[in-house]
């Protein structure tokens, strides 16, 4: 018999240990690993929930790019963040931002750019791509190169998808800065802005063995070329857990944006794989209801969905009660820190590393949501964690109700 326990934020945090335990050193596999079938390790059960009760105190953080264990999973502090870079002086800076996918992160991060830009002298345009392809990216990339910019952002696209783009931006000293995105979607960016995905998915592995008490069955779902996808964090963390199974699988990057390939493509996975308990998404930001529907569609229907990133669809189901938890991170950060890079890139200076931002993770139940739309997404974000200061500081200028006030 299966025994699923909920655990509330409050009850994660009276069960939190003092410190911390370190996390074993054992890496994921490429495809499946799986825990012996006995026990899940009361320890490894206590540390999972200690590590929520840090996420549910404020935040926590780690490297912005790579594989995190659980030891380096640490309180988030802002001092600990890179300083932003001062603005250039001279001439007015002329940035142009390119987007493929219509929903969720990519546009969101656009229209943020956009109404900061002016307020720092720049000048921002915007290039949409007529489809969400491939081929439709790389026209609008194109398109951008022709308007002559200092500098091209690119939300959610990976390298690999623009390749000649972006070495002809390089031949016609355009800068290209790429969000959401880290070097396994292909190199050719001048600069990443990650969204520390290795944390946030970890976060999610510990939620899965905090609520299964140590017996998490979960399939990781994974899209080729996207950093939201990556996988290995959340292989590690369970793959850790004695008691846990897991199974990793990947799905053509066009499934994720049409519901009905969605549906079949997890109804047919789950129909191979009865036992799972959680399936664990690519990102919230993607459309969930093909994925919801494909839980629903095959024979284990008690399997939860459960996602990082705080986009407008995942907390309006988080809210439903159709997903359980989801694990997120500001999006309106990136979109600064996306600001940044350019900023140093076109003063000759050296971007941050993929690995050096340090981003605020936390998570939100049904009870902690906000409501479901970016800007009080992201007033709730602020409220707990002040991300911001930093860049007006560096910036001399006031951008808080500039932040908030765009919704979608």
């Amino acid at each position: 018999m299966k025994v699923r326990i909920t655990l509330t934020r409050s009850l994660v945090g009276a069960l939190a240990l003092a410190t911390l335990a370190a996390c074993s050193s054992g890496g994921g596999d490429a495809s499946v690993s799986a825990g012996a079938a006995s026990g899940g390790g009361a320890g490894y059960v206590a540390q999972s929930r200690a590590l929520l009760a840090k996420a549910t105190e404020g935040a926590v953080t780690g490297p912005s790019f790579g594989t995190v264990a659980a030891d380096k999973l640490v309180a988030w502090r802002p001092q600990d963040m890179p300083t932003p870079s001062a603005l250039p002086t001279g001439k007015k800076t002329k940035v142009d931002v390119v987007y493929a996918f219509p929903v969720g992160s990519p546009p969101y991060a656009t229209h943020l750019i956009e109404k900061i830009a002016p307020k720092l002298g720049w000048d921002v345009k915007v290039f949409q791509a007529a489809t969400p392809t491939q081929q439709g990216a790389l026209a609008a990339m194109q398109q951008a190169i022709l308007d002559k910019p200092a500098a091209i952002v690119v939300p959610v696209v990976p390298a690999t998808w623009i390749t000649p783009a972006l070495e002809k931006a390089r031949a016609q000293g355009i800068h290209t800065v790429g969000i959401h995105q880290d070097t396994t979607g292909g190199g050719g960016f001048d600069a990443y802005v990650p969204a520390a995905e290795g944390v946030q998915k970890a976060l999610l592995a510990a939620w899965a063995v905090a609520q299964s008490n140590g017996k998490a069955k979960t399939l990781l779902v994974s899209a080729p070329g996207f950093s939201d996808a990556n996988v290995p964090a959340a292989e590690k963390y369970l793959k850790d857990c004695s008691g846990c199974s897991t199974k990793s699988i990947q799905f053509n990057p066009d499934v994720f944006i049409d519901p009905t390939k969605t549906q079949s493509s997890l109804a047919a996975t789950l129909a191979a794989n009865p036992d799972v308990d959680y399936v664990m998404w690519p990102n919230g930001s993607a459309p969930l209801p093909g994925a919801l529907n494909g839980i629903s569609a095959s024979r284990d229907r008690n399997a939860k969905l459960i996602v990082n990133t705080a986009g407008p669809g995942s907390v309006q189901m988080l809210k439903a009660g159709k997903l359980p938890v989801v694990v997120h991170h500001p999006e309106a950060m990136l979109a600064l820190a996306a600001i940044d890079q350019v900023s140093r890139l076109v003063q000759g200076k050296a971007p941050l590393a993929q690995d050096a931002l340090r981003l605020p993770v936390t998570y939100w139940t049904k009870q902690d949501a906000s409501a479901p739309d970016y800007a009080s997404i992201t007033a709730a974000e602020l409220k707990a964690n002040d991300w911001l200061s930093p860049y007006e500081k560096a910036w001399d200028v006031s951008l808080k109700d500039t932040v908030l006030g765009v919704r979608n």
